[in-house]
């Protein structure tokens, strides 16, 4: 009996989150990709300091249709598939590039964030394909084919109980994705301390946490936009020469 109010209590809760995502604002006007203003950046020179910034860009849409309801073992097709499906095309006005060259560019090892940074910043740039920015693993919870969700009802309920440690068995845990957030924010610190911008062309809930990671570190956030496909979150921060 407990069980199974606890598991209402648990679809409610994550219906109410997915519902009030989708009713969100989920178009933005153009990303911009900047370089640290050289007016501000002269400043804080006088005072033996600078601005570095980090973009944490999450990859353009998927090229794959979504059924409103599905069974578990639909979505879990469907999650396998977005993995591997190429991106619909980018509008090149979309996102503009005002970078100096030359720029190290991040990207996860997954095709999606690959094939944006691709199209986005062509041969111009160097880019660098590693593991430690891919978006999370998930899988989904299993249930008998009768049962019928919204897709996102789905991963929601999926990764709710990845993170209460109840569906990481075969795919990493929530403990070695934490590991890996701590060691993509080393990595962006670092390049961002060589390059003064540095640029990680990612994945929402990824990008999310490092974001969360990097605030504990004295980050500011300066704009929030990079749970949309194309959108980034910007983080600053002063740091003395």
């Amino acid at each position: 009996m407990l069980r199974s109010i606890l598991s209402i209590i648990v679809v409610f809760y994550v219906s109410v989150v997915v519902s009030f995502a989708q009713q969100q604002r989920t178009d933005f006007d153009i990303t911009s990709i900047d370089e640290v203003s050289e007016n501000v950046q002269n400043q804080l020179l006088e005072k033996k300091k600078r601005k570095i910034q980090i973009y944490l860009i999450r990859h353009a849409k998927p090229n794959l249709h979504k059924s409103f309801l599905s069974s578990s073992g639909e979505a879990q097709k469907y999650i396998e598939d977005y993995d591997r499906v190429p991106i619909h095309k980018i509008d090149s006005n979309q996102v503009v590039i005002n970078l100096k060259k030359p720029h190290q560019i991040y990207c996860s090892s997954l095709p999606r964030s690959q094939e944006t940074a691709l199209v986005l910043f062509k041969d111009s740039y160097l880019i660098v394909s590693d593991s430690i920015f891919r978006e999370f693993d998930m899988k989904i919870v299993h249930a008998t084919p009768v049962i019928k969700l919204p897709m996102d009802l789905w991963k929601g309920i999926s990764r709710l109980a990845w993170f209460l440690g109840l569906n990481s068995k075969g795919i990493e845990s929530r403990r070695e994705a934490m590991k890996r957030v701590v060691l993509a924010a080393d990595n962006l610190e670092k390049l961002a301390s060589q390059e003064e911008t540095a640029i990680l062309v990612g994945h929402g809930m990824i990008n999310a946490f490092i974001t969360k990671e990097l605030k504990k570190r004295g980050w500011d956030v300066v704009q929030s936009k990079g749970h949309l496909n194309l959108g980034a979150t910007v983080l600053e921060k002063i740091v003395a020469l």
